[in-house]
């Protein structure tokens, strides 16, 4: 027998959805095939079916447990964070942006994921707990360290990152007490400082030059050869051309990490983007 997978649109308008929300507020428990990869990697959307309770009457949802919800007309799975006033703020386990939803809202809970090959996770359990605990601290880390959905974010962070370059190649550091002529693994400490200062200068030229790859490396070069070449003219500081060495060699190790992380990002995107059609 031949088979055809339908996609029904996620809205209220939709009659089957409408219906699982109706039985929800009847007070029966229901449970759907969860889609999209908003949960990851506790929850996957490729086959997993989910078991949603009804809340109670007066029932607190509790942060760290998995709630549906609507949102902007459509419903969504994704896990409590934690309550700002009379909202709630909800955030997927793969997801960066957070949905603030009042709590009339919020539908019901999580409380079974049954996957493809027969095995159950029993969400009201410790286990389940616990491993959500290590997943939302794993992707909390990883929010916070690359603010990756927001370019506006990004290029604070640059101009802050720039100002604090200048800072430390123009100013007069030699009264600080800093050693900089020790040497480890055989080269000089200021060399692996000027190197690891500059590993950065790419990541944060990105945006501004439009993420075109030899517009960054010759930016990353020429602001390399601007901070140290400026040092000449200043008396409290010296022009090292081993300096100048280390500051290409930083920053060109630096764009050739950002290059490969891109192109490994673009074509995963463009994988997804595949499956999807």
């Amino acid at each position: 027998m031949q088979t055809e997978e339908i996609i029904l649109p996620n809205s209220m308008h939709n009659f089957l959805l409408k219906e699982m929300s109706d039985r929800l507020r009847d007070g029966l428990s229901v449970k759907i095939a969860f889609g999209g990869n908003s949960m990851l990697p506790l929850i996957d959307g490729h086959g997993d079916k989910i078991v949603l309770r009804p809340l109670e009457s007066g029932e607190r949802c509790v942060p760290g447990e998995v709630y549906i919800f609507i949102h902007q007309g459509h419903y969504v799975v994704h896990r409590l964070m934690r309550y700002e006033g009379d909202v709630l703020l909800f955030r997927g386990d793969n997801c960066f942006f957070h949905e603030r939803v009042p709590r009339t809202q919020v539908l019901a809970k999580l409380v079974r994921i049954e996957h493809p090959d027969g095995a159950v996770t029993e969400c009201e359990s410790a286990e389940w707990r616990k491993r959500s605990r290590r997943v939302v601290r794993c992707r909390n880390w990883v929010n916070r360290s690359r603010h990756i959905g927001n370019i506006r974010r990004r290029k604070i962070c640059s101009v802050v990152y720039f100002i604090l370059l200048l800072l430390l190649m123009w100013a007069p550091v030699g009264g600080l007490g800093i050693p900089l002529d020790n040497f480890v693994f055989g080269l000089r400490t200021d060399h692996l400082l000027h190197a690891s200062v500059y590993l950065f200068c790419a990541f944060f030229l990105f945006d501004w030059l439009r993420r075109r790859p030899w517009p960054i490396l010759l930016f990353t070069l020429l602001v390399g050869n601007v901070t140290e070449s400026v040092q000449y003219l200043l008396p409290y500081r010296g022009f090292d051309v081993n300096d100048l060495a280390a500051n290409f060699l930083g920053g060109a190790l630096g764009w050739s990490v950002l290059m490969l992380a891109w192109r490994i990002a673009r074509k995963k995107n463009r994988q997804k983007g595949s499956d999807s059609e």
